[in-house]
This record gives structure tokens, sequence and C-alpha cells, in this order.
């Protein structure tokens, strides 16, 4: 799940887990929200889930839909403002932002190692109290970053903001990331992009899961 407001330079990538209730309209929730209002705070969670148990909690004659519910939906959580001075992340899971700027080396926020992929990411719950990731300021202020804009300012610099299965390929040779970047990158339109990563899973260059990709140069 991926949004973005026209003329607006904030954007959210937002990986709903499958396996929980909901997790598409979690995800949604979430990068609506960010786009909002982009101040996480705890407060700002509790808003996100408000507004989406008013509009996605099942009636109570469902009554397995409602256990499904209160069990949580979880997603992954990449929000990226940027500003004439600095560009703020903030990371939660395994979305990833790379960033390449010219005559520097890959960013990457977060930065993962390829093992991490494997492993299970913290991820935003739906219901307060469960999962890995501490529902308070402190946890929001940890997951973010700051980038400062260069000397030479944010011309020419690239965003590439991809899901956790992209992110892995890139970064699972480092010597190719740079080209992988490029090559998603001059991928052109939707179907171009949706052809392209059903290509690659059937080659077992990407492994099998939901893609989104979102690409900005400044």
């Amino acid at each position: 799940m991926i949004l973005r407001r026209p003329g607006q330079q904030r954007f959210a990538v937002c990986d709903g887990a499958s396996t929980s209730y909901d997790g598409g309209g979690w995800a949604f929730a979430l990068a609506r929200q960010y786009l909002l209002d982009n101040d996480l705070r705890s407060d700002w969670l509790a808003r996100v889930r408000h507004c989406y148990a008013d509009r996605r909690r099942p009636a109570d004659a469902d009554w397995l839909g409602v256990l499904a519910f209160e069990r949580g939906s979880f997603a992954t959580f990449l929000g990226v403002s940027i500003g004439e001075e600095r560009i703020v992340v903030h990371a939660i899971g395994d979305s990833v932002l790379f960033v390449v700027a010219p005559d520097a080396p890959v960013r990457m926020e977060p930065a993962l190692s390829p093992t991490e992929f494997a492993a299970r990411p913290t991820l935003l719950c739906s219901a307060p109290g469960i999962g890995a990731f501490a529902d308070d300021d402190a946890a929001f202020d940890a997951a973010r970053t700051i980038i400062p804009r260069p000397e030479g300012g944010w011309q020419g610099t690239r965003l590439l903001a991809v899901t956790d299965a992209l992110a892995a390929w890139i970064v699972a040779r480092e010597d190719e990331s740079l080209a992988r970047i490029s090559e998603l990158e001059g991928i052109a339109g939707a179907p171009a992009f949706r052809d392209w990563c059903a290509r690659a899973i059937a080659e077992r260059r990407v492994r099998y899961d939901d893609c989104a990709m979102l690409a900005v140069t400044l």
C-alpha cells in the first residue's frame, strides 16, 4: 500500500500482513493518517486505531470476524516527509527507503542486512498492547531518522521506497545494489511493474510476496 497526495512532499508505504485480519485495510488506514498528520506519537496511533475500528470492525453477529478483529491487524510502516533542509523517515518493520544522492554511497533506511529480511519484522498493530512495537512516544522517536540536506542541495537525489521482497532483492548482492535500484526506477507504469514482478518471482529472483514501490527524483 503506497499513498502520496499530489503536490505534497510526503508519502507512506505500508505493507499489511496477509496472515492477520484485514492487513490491507489497516495498512491503508496508517498511510492515510500519515498524509493527514506526520507527527507520529502514541496519540497519533490511537487516532488511527479509532478510525480503523469505526470503519472496519465486523458486526457483532459475525462473532468469528469479531474474534479475528480483536486479535489485531498488522502492517509495516514507512513514512517519508521531504523538506527543504531535511528528509524525515519513520520506519517500523522492513519496508525500506533507498536514498541515492550524487557522489554519495547508497543510503538505506532502515539499514537492514540480507538475513534480517528472513526474520519476522516489527509491525504496527491495530489493537493496543499486542506485538513487539511499544505504543509510546519513545518507540516512535526511535523509529525516526533525519537525513540533513547535503551541501549541494537535494537536486538529483533519488528516493526509492519499496516493500520487503524488493528490498531483500536489492541488498542480496551489495555490488549490484545500485544497478538493481536503477532497474526498478526504469520500469514505466503500473502494468510494466506488475509484469516485471511476475517475471522476477517466476525466475526466483524475488521471493513470492506482494511488491510495491515508489520512485521519486528531487
